[in-house]
């Protein structure tokens, strides 16, 4: 039997908040820089156990309408954030987003990357609001209780290698290395979406140092109550068939970037809030003896 976090139903890497100063070009694209507001986060927040134990499951895809993702990696975490967490998780967001005018909104139209610094709007593709934060310290909390999940973080201790260039050539493994510290913050409201589409991965390959990747995706959901819609839907690939992840409030989907096409599904009433991020792998040669 399927939760009700999720059912069977038939039918680029880059981002940050830009700020207020973002100048846009003839051919609609703006460039940006960017900011955050410094915010106090509690010591206590995220620092003790969850409130109800931290479970996960896996997807079970051959039960569901897309069979064919079956070598495919993907979680559902319940208890991770108390609703209450949730809240002050929101808050704490929105006070880090920079705005001219005290009254101004803190929340941006979420902008499609096109180039380091020049992002674009694509309202029929992607259209919701979003705040960006790069806070490693609550990332680290939020991962800590995602790993309260007894056996997750083996699970995710290795991911393969998404393209032979990706290690320069030399035989090794990725490594868990933690999640990315760049949260994006999403708000839908009725009508809002995120069309069919597969997460890219982020890659910082410094010379001198180790190539960092992500993989997987991380969602926490932030809220439910009064949202009709606004599920995660995997899609099989000729778009016929798919499998609805609903939000529930504090629990977390992780899934592989690669070959799952998966969309926002537009919000019929309330709001959604949700944050994304991913896990980040480290490679490690292989020893030499």
């Amino acid at each position: 039997m399927l939760s009700r976090l999720f059912k069977s139903v038939t039918s680029p890497a880059s981002e940050q908040q830009p700020n207020m100063s973002a100048s846009r070009s003839a051919n609609g694209f703006i460039r940006v820089d960017y900011s955050s507001n410094p915010v106090e986060i509690p010591e206590s927040f995220l620092t003790s156990p969850a409130t109800d134990p931290v479970t996960f499951r896996p997807v079970p895809w051959k039960e569901t309408d897309v069979p064919e993702y079956a070598k495919c990696k993907a979680w559902i975490l319940d208890n991770v954030l108390s609703l209450e967490e949730c809240n002050e998780l929101i808050a704490l967001a929105e006070a880090s987003a920079p705005r001219e005018k005290p009254e101004d909104s803190p929340w941006r139209p979420a902008l499609i990357s096109v180039a380091p610094g020049v992002e674009t709007r694509a309202p029929g593709y992607r259209n919701s609001d979003r705040i960006i934060w790069d806070k490693q310290l609550l990332v680290d909390r939020l991962w800590d209780r995602c790993a309260q999940a007894e056996g997750l973080q083996e699970l995710v201790a290795t991911a393969p290698c998404s393209r032979p260039d990706h290690n320069r050539g030399r035989k090794g493994t990725w490594q868990f290395h933690g999640l990315n510290e760049r949260m994006r913050f999403l708000k839908y409201t009725p009508g809002m979406f995120f069309r069919p589409h597969c997460d890219a991965a982020y890659r910082a390959d410094n010379p001198d140092g180790p190539i960092i990747e992500t993989y997987y995706t991380l969602h926490l959901y932030l809220n439910d109550e009064g949202l009709v819609g606004g599920a995660t839907a995997f899609l099989s690939p000729d778009r016929k068939r798919r499998l609805d992840v609903n939000p529930k409030a504090g629990s977390v989907l992780i899934f592989q970037h690669p070959l799952l096409l998966h969309e926002g599904a537009d919000v019929i009433e309330g709001t959604k809030y949700t944050m994304r991020t991913e896990i980040m792998y480290r490679w490690e040669d292989e020893a030499k003896n």
